[in-house]
């Protein structure tokens, strides 16, 4: 699903015309952003949890060339689903 899928079923659910649906899809989405780079954890119950972790410096290759390259240590956002929405096998 892309955003403007969120964004229809959002103004279909509420009612209200895609515009302002798209500002509020907008502002929820903004307002995470804004968490993560802060380094904030976000909970979102019977969805998930969003987390900022380290990530480790470490070294990659250049795949045309073979070359080693260094990467440099950084942030990544990892993301643990609720148990409602976990698979089953």
């Amino acid at each position: 699903m892309i955003k403007q899928g969120i964004v229809s079923r959002v103004a279909a659910r509420m009612g209200i015309t895609k515009v302002k649906s798209e500002v509020a899809v907008d502002a929820v989405l903004n307002a995470l952003k804004d968490a993560m780079r802060r380094g904030e954890r976000i909970e979102l119950r019977g969805f998930g949890v969003f987390v900022v972790k380290p990530r480790k410096s470490g070294i990659g290759r250049n795949p045309r060339t073979g070359d080693e390259v260094p990467i440099p240590p950084g942030k990544t956002v990892r993301f643990k689903p609720g148990k409602e929405i976990r698979f089953t096998q």
